[in-house]
Order: structure tokens, then C-alpha cells, then sequence
């Protein structure tokens, strides 16, 4: 019954090209054969979350988690979103992906949780491991249609999922969860292509309203989420996967378009994610937010740069430094 299923497979509003084999290979080989400076030469620095911080805060506060992994409170409600924990990002084992950062961020020392926010199925946003690890501590699960039966396969309750297509709304203990349009994808294998949705979403308090982008490009619906669930106070944008490769050029924001895209749906502070946490660019790993930092101050918008685990209120505490800096060009 959802309009973003066309009988076989959900699609976006605006046609996305398939990715062709020759492009896959080239992806494939650029990957596995990167230049030097391509990933840090040491490990980069997070800062061990500090619960006792968290709980002594504010009503709207966050802390970077790694990649799009965002602890959030907002009117003293909970928000995990996008959880992995795990050292490796994918179902490849020791050909996945590898964390940049040798300090892991743990599930056991994260508060009690009220919701786990899923914006899609790709191995990097939802973790097997990580969701397992948080199921006694989470009330709910807000995922994308058809993304539900996997939590169910990994033992989450059927009564703790509830899943949304685009522009439907779950009502939690004061929080309002809308799911808003991305243009991206879904597989977890070969034959799944798209067989789940994608979404991005908005989440609205009594006092505080912030937007979670999930992996998306760049499609002229980011004026209607603005118009309909802006503005927010803070927005979430991944700025770190982008491609020139047919195919998936579309499906992931350069960080320009991130900028962008934060003004269209009418954000006030943004926070960049997706980069420095895995090695899943195919470019130099401080490119993006380089690149963003050009762009955020060219266009003059309030923009925070928090390091991993550090717990941030917005205008008050954290997120200012440029710490990746003494990090690029160095050598071991």
C-alpha cells in the first residue's frame, strides 16, 4: 500500500541509475588500492562518554558516536540513532571496513533509551551486535517499512518495533517521530535490492525539534520536510560518502549539498557525520569535512564539529574545536 512500492521494490521520487558492473569493479579496486595519506597513519582520538556528564546536562544535548551514530536527548527523552559498536563496518569480517579510532564506544555505559532510530538496512547503519547489545535497554524501535522483520530475526520484540513509511508519524511518550523522504537505497545482499525503505526523519518535542538525514543525496523534496516539520534547531547530515561513480553519486551528499540541504529544510545548527570514523571513502578520510568547512563558511551557517564521544550542548559546551587537523599529513 505504500506509494514508494511499485510492486517489487521501493524507489525514490527521483530515479537514482543503477549502478553499473564496470563502475562496482572500479569502486571495488579504487577501494582495495588507495594512496598513501587515503587513511590516518595513527588512530584517531575519541573521548569516552561521560554518563555522569550526560545525566548533569541539559534537555537538548547530544553526543557523537561515531559515523551517523548520535546519542540525543531532547525534553529529557532518549534518541540512539543508527547504532554500530562494533570495530568493522559490513558482513565481510576482517574485509569490512575497520574503525579509525581505537577507543570503541560501548553499549553498556549509554543511559536507558527510549527510542533506537533506524533511517535504513546497510551494514553501517544497522549493526547485528549492536542491536542485540541494546535490546534490554531500549523501549522502541522506529524503523523504515519493512525493516522490522530483521530486529524480529534478531530476537527484538515484536511489540518494541514500529515501522513507518514517508510522512507517517509515531507518537512516544511526548516525542513526535515523522519519517521524512531520502533518496538512497536498501540491500543487505545480491537479491535484496531495495526490498526495504529508507527514510530520514524529523523528531519534534514540546520545546526542541531537530532532523536526522540518514544517507541520502540531494531531491527537491528537502523544501517540503522544511516547509512541513521545520525548522529545527539542530539538523544531522551525513557528508561522507559521496561518489562519482554512475550510480551512486546520487545517493549520498557531497558535503556542498549537506550545506545545502540544511538550509532547504530550514536547520539553524548543523552537525556534520559519516566521516572520520570508517574507512568507506574513496578519497582522502579529512576530505569531507574540509570540504564542509569551506562551505559553512562561505554560506555562514552555525555548524558544530564535535570529536567522538564528546557530549555537546548546542551553543553552550563542546563541538568547536578543529581537532582532526594535527592528524593530516602525519606519518608514523
Amino acid at each position: 500500500e505504500s506509494p514508494q512500492w511499485d510492486g517489487n521494490k521501493f524507489r525514490n521520487t527521483e530515479r537514482v541509475p543503477d549502478t553499473e558492473v564496470w563502475a562496482s569493479l572500479k569502486m571495488f579496486w579504487n577501494y582495495y588500492n588507495k594512496p598513501e595519506g587515503y587513511i590516518p597513519s595513527y588512530p584517531l582520538p575519541a573521548v569516552p562518554f561521560d554518563i555522569a556528564k550526560w545525566h548533569a546536562l541539559s534537555d537538548l544535548q547530544f553526543a557523537w558516536l561515531g559515523h551517523t551514530t548520535f546519542l540525543i536527548k531532547i525534553d529529557n527523552k532518549v534518541i540512539l540513532t543508527d547504532p554500530i559498536f562494533s570495530q568493522r563496518a559490513g558482513a565481510l569480517g576482517w574485509a569490512s571496513p575497520k574503525r579509525y579510532s581505537e577507543i570503541l564506544p560501548d553499549t553498556d555505559v549509554l543511559p536507558e533509551l527510549d527510542v533506537v532510530l533506524i533511517t535504513h538496512n546497510h551494514s553501517d547503519h544497522l549493526d547485528e551486535d549492536s542491536i542485540k547489545a541494546l535490546i534490554s535497554k531500549t523501549k522502541h524501535f522506529v524503523t523504515p517499512i519493512a525493516v522490522g522483520r530483521l530486529l524480529e530475526e534478531w530476537d527484538v520484540p515484536h511489540n518494541k518495533i514500529h515501522e513507518l513509511d514517508w510522512w507517517q508519524t509515531k507518537s512516544i511518550d511526548g516525542l513526535t517521530i515523522t519519517a521524512a523522504p531520502a533518496k538512497h537505497t536498501s540491500e543487505r545482499g545480491i537479491v535484496d535490492k531495495n526490498k526495504t525503505l529508507w527514510a530520514s526523519y524529523g523528531i519534534k518535542g514540546q520545546k526542541h525539534n531537530v532532523y536526522l538525514s540518514g544517507d541520502s543525496g540531494w531531491h527537491n523534496g528537502l523544501y517540503e520536510i522544511g516547509e512541513v516539520l521545520g525548522p529545527f534547531d539542530v539538523t544531522f547530515f551525513e557528508i561522507g560518502a559521496y561518489s562519482n561513480l554512475i550510480g551512486q553519486k546520487e545517493v549520498h551528499y557531497t558535503p556542498e549539498q549537506a550545506v545545502k540541504a540544511h538550509q532547504a529544510v530550514r536547520g539553524k545548527l548543523m552537525v556534520p557525520s559519516g566521516w572520520g570514523t570508517f574507512d568507506l571513502g574513496l578519497f582522502p578520510w579529512y576530505e569531507p569535512i574540509e570540504l564542509f568547512l569551506i562551505d559553512a563558511k562561505k554560506t555562514s551557517i552555525d555548524y558544530l564539529t564535535p570529536k567522538i564521544g564528546e557530549v555537546i550542548i548546542p551553543g553552550k559546551v563542546g563541538g568547536h574545536e578543529v581537532w582532526w587537523k594535527p592528524f593530516i599529513n602525519t606519518t608514523q
